[in-house]
């Protein structure tokens, strides 16, 4: 699965959201694999202390 065609911000919100409802924890580290590639792990960080 690609997610490519998402913003930073997009990719953080659906992982946040992702991880709120609970999703299947094999969906979750996609998207947690995907954030950890574009390094964008300290944006996460910042958005789920706002959250």
């Amino acid at each position: 699965m690609s997610f490519k065609g998402l913003s930073n911000e997009q990719l953080i919100a659906a992982y946040l959201n992702a991880h709120k409802q609970r999703l299947e924890p094999s969906f979750l580290e996609m998207l947690f694999n995907e954030i950890m590639r574009r390094d964008i792990y300290d944006l996460l960080f910042e958005t789920s202390l706002r959250t």
